[in-house]
């Protein structure tokens, strides 16, 4: 079994915010333990002796709350290490999935989830499904950080389960979501940074967290299938990476 563990960034109410994000980390269910040790690891790295710290990187990267009093150069150190973790290519059994909905009039709030819960539960059961077809017959659960949609997210995808999506009906997922609080669970905090580095490439062009993420997306033949940027209706394909290697696989854009 693999288990999607997905965040959001970006406040899909907010119209300061020109995009959401949900995104996240689909890690084999025997690879887990290993991906939340090494984490673990960077406390006893960094904090050695401290109760356990949640690593967000938004407030880490701003230095909010208890990242305030914490060394520059221990944050930057700490926000490449978890990039490095992730990123770590003798990592099996791990795959990096978001949707980017850029929001406009008919596009925000709770639509702009609901787009963005579709696209990223359809291309992990797409991965899944090709996993199947080459011989590696596993099924996939999806766990989210808790949220105030989380509600409406889980009668969303049992509706994606039993009656389709835009695409068809999904035939890999193995049971309804489940929700967690990101600050007790070390691999809904690695979706945290998978979401939140996408946030800061679409938002803001920086490129500081997807350096180390773009090679762990979900792709086959040099095409990025597990990022996606949905844009707005007369929207023109931009250099993002999820729109560049579409147009030329094997490649990323010019926004890395």
């Amino acid at each position: 079994m693999y288990i999607l563990y997905l965040d959001e960034s970006g406040n899909p109410d907010n119209p300061a915010d020109k995009h959401f994000v949900l995104g996240g980390v689909a890690v084999f269910e025997q690879s887990t333990f290993f991906l939340n040790n090494a984490l673990d690891d960077l406390q006893q790295k960094h904090f050695s002796g401290k109760p356990p710290i949640d690593f967000h990187a938004g407030p880490i990267r701003s230095g909010k709350g208890f990242w305030r009093a914490v060394l520059q150069v221990t944050k930057d150190q700490l926000i490449d290490d978890i990039g490095a973790t992730i990123k770590d290519p003798t990592r099996t059994g791990l795959a990096l999935f978001a949707a980017v909905v850029e929001k406009h009039a008919g596009m925000h709030g709770e639509d702009a989830v609901k787009c963005a819960t579709e696209q990223v539960i359809k291309r992990f059961d797409t991965f899944l499904q090709r996993r199947y077809q080459d011989g590696d017959k596993q099924r996939g659960l999806v766990v989210f950080a808790e949220s105030h949609y989380q509600a409406r997210a889980k009668v969303w995808v049992h509706g994606f389960r039993s009656l389709g999506t835009q695409w068809g009906v999904l035939h890999n997922l193995a049971d309804t979501p489940y929700f967690a609080p990101a600050r007790e669970n070390r691999l809904l905090q690695a979706a945290d940074y998978v979401a939140h580095g996408v946030f800061l490439l679409y938002e803001r062009r920086d490129p500081a967290l997807m350096k180390h993420l773009i090679s762990r997306f979900d792709q086959k033949a040099g095409v990025i299938h597990g990022l996606v940027h949905i844009l707005p209706p007369h929207g023109v394909a931009c250099e993002c990476p999820a729109h560049a290697s579409r147009r030329s696989p094997a490649t990323v854009g010019t926004w890395l």
